[in-house]
């Protein structure tokens, strides 16, 4: 069992390329710059590789007398899921973080819990570049398909579970837990972090913000909790009561997570803590 950073760390660590490819700056919104050819001339300071394109972006090169741009090429991604119900749920919350990145599923399937199709399903997915699989699935399914186990489980609640590895062809696979608040935080932590090393962007960082107010650890290890922002003498961040459970209305409210790290103890009104967003994309 590993640290959340230590995870994100081999994540980054196990990145690939999916290719890369020029398009005009009419159609580059919403994707990721390699590198270009400035110009000749002066010309505006212009967007650094690993940039997520915006029109601000494109108004200015297009200033500048840029009419192409080298993009990075969205992977190809397989979907599993376990469960007809939260199956369902997590197919949204990740397929939801891919197109935040402009990356569509390319195949997805939903299936009941034990099911014997499981190992068939996986071997014909190692031609993607990246297999999601969210619910009860044992590594050996994994093992026995030549996969490469990276780490198992992280030190965090609710996404202890979380597994990483990859396959012969070179496919990453990961493994989210069922709980359908785990898999928004690991596909927050983890899934984004990997897409954003493949494409030269900088890794997600959380933002450091006082708390509102008096809160006790509840496990025995770092957890991570949904949260809102208020405004109270400054800008503040508070933990929404959750059940922790499959019921993720509560999340719904919540405009990120923050962790409570087991190191602090007890947070205290105005301690510090990490605040992840959920739409935080530069």
């Amino acid at each position: 069992m590993i640290s959340v950073t230590a995870a994100i760390q081999q994540i980054a660590a196990c990145r690939t390329t999916w290719g890369k490819t020029s398009v005009p700056i009419t159609e580059a919104s919403g994707k990721v710059i390699t590198e270009f050819t400035p110009p000749e001339g002066p010309s505006a300071t212009l967007p650094a590789p690993g940039t997520m394109l915006t029109s601000r972006h494109l108004a200015t090169m297009s200033q500048s007398g840029i009419t192409q741009v080298s993009v990075y090429m969205p992977p190809s991604v397989v979907f599993i899921g376990v469960g007809e119900s939260e199956g369902g749920i997590n197919k949204l919350t990740v397929e939801g973080t891919l197109t935040d990145y402009g990356i569509a599923l390319r195949e997805s399937a939903t299936i009941p819990a034990a099911s014997p199709g499981m190992q068939k399903l996986v071997e014909a997915s190692l031609d993607a570049d990246l297999l999601v699989l969210c619910g009860d699935i044992s590594p050996k399914t994994f093992f026995e398909a030549g996969v490469e186990q990276v780490f198992s489980k992280v030190k965090a609640h609710p996404c202890q579970a979380f597994w990483f590895g990859y396959s012969p062809t070179k496919t990453r696979i990961m493994l989210m837990p069922s709980n359908p608040f785990a898999v928004q935080v690991s596909a927050k932590l983890f899934l984004e972090s990997y897409i954003r090393a493949c494409w030269n962007m900088k890794p997600i960082r959380p933002l450091l913000l006082p708390y509102a107010e008096h809160r006790s650890p509840a496990v025995g290890q770092d957890e991570y909790v949904p949260a809102a922002m208020v405004h109270r003498n400054g800008l503040k961040v508070r933990a929404i009561s959750f059940s922790g459970k499959t019921d993720i209305r509560e999340a719904a409210q919540a405009e990120g997570f923050l962790c409570h790290s087991a190191e602090h103890g007890s947070l205290e009104p105005s301690s510090l803590v990490p605040f992840y967003p959920w739409n935080h994309l530069a």
